[in-house]
């Protein structure tokens, strides 16, 4: 995944619609290729989602076993959701260690951000620079994010991430007139599936606090001819919730039964901070809880259960 810059800025950034021209200005605020869609506050009223006391009863077990169908489209869509939240995490990471001289001398160190794991889970951070075409990456400094922080300096493949800078800037061209209709902030998130794919993801980007953004994510990637596709397009349900400060939280998604990138990632947001979060489709509740996910490694693991009518 990468982010690039604007105007000579860093690429971490947000692009607002000045109020005084036409141009856009790059602020630095967010973690990803971000682009608030207006320099109004959005109108949309935020919906309070039910906080449960902590010591709530978990759900009711499952009735039945899911589907192998919706056990395998679950698990594509919650691998990109933790894509994504990991990425945005670590792009404020490295905007700080650049900022604080890890990458040379701020004024002087490249301004793209990029971030990924290597084949056995290390946090792989940098920076560099890309030229107007988005074709050639110089300057490519890299970190591992654990420990000491050393340099890292196995091979990368500076095609993709080319590649996928391009698709990033291409993908925010495309949806910037349309997200400012609806007056949206969003990131934009380039990721490279296992088969050589590059998707750019339109994530919600909440602006206040406490705040999620369920539904409304986008997804695009390149047809055999190189134009932009649109294969997800979850537009329509973008919805605001306000979540109370304590308590677990349970959170609506509009999909009837495999909740959205969006919704999954925001569920893992809240997780991160240590929030019990579930989240409700019209047929399944999915639950996040301690454990470990032997497939990912990581500390907590999804629980199913039908809804019955």
């Amino acid at each position: 995944m990468s982010y690039f810059s604007v105007k000579g800025r860093v690429a971490a950034i947000v692009f607002r619609l000045s109020p005084t021209r036409n141009g856009l200005i790059a602020l630095f605020a967010l973690a990803a290729i971000s682009a608030c869609a207006s320099n109004k506050p959005s109108v949309e009223p935020s919906t309070a989602v039910r906080a449960l006391p902590p010591d709530t009863a978990p759900p009711a077990p499952p009735v039945g076993p899911m589907s192998a169908a919706f056990t395998s489209a679950f698990t594509d869509a919650d691998s990109r959701a933790r894509a994504i939240v990991f990425r945005n995490e670590c792009a404020l990471n490295v905007q700080r260690l650049r900022a604080a001289g890890s990458f040379g001398a701020a004024a002087t160190a490249p301004k793209v951000i990029f971030c990924e794991r290597t084949s056995d889970g290390v946090p792989v951070g940098g920076v560099f620079d890309i030229d107007s075409a988005f074709t050639k990456v110089r300057r490519l400094t890299a970190i591992r994010l654990d420990g000491a922080r050393p340099r890292y300096t196995d091979a990368i493949d500076t095609a993709r991430l080319a590649a996928e800078a391009k698709l990033s800037r291409d993908v925010m061209k495309d949806v910037t007139p349309s997200q400012k209709k609806l007056s949206r902030t969003f990131t934009v998130v380039s990721l490279t599936q296992k088969d050589g794919t590059i998707e750019a993801w339109v994530m919600p980007w909440p602006t206040k606090a406490r705040t999620v953004i369920m539904g409304g994510d986008i997804a695009m990637t390149r047809d055999a001819n190189g134009a932009l596709k649109r294969i997800v397009d979850h537009t329509a349900s973008w919805k605001t919730i306000t979540v109370a400060a304590t308590g677990a939280v349970k959170l609506p998604s509009a999909e009837r039964e495999i909740a959205s990138v969006a919704d999954l990632a925001a569920a893992r947001s809240l997780a991160d901070v240590g929030r019990q979060v579930w989240v409700i489709t019209g047929t399944v509740q999915s639950t996040l809880v301690p454990g470990l996910d032997e497939s990912t490694g990581a500390r907590v693991r999804w629980e199913h259960s039908k809804i019955l009518p």
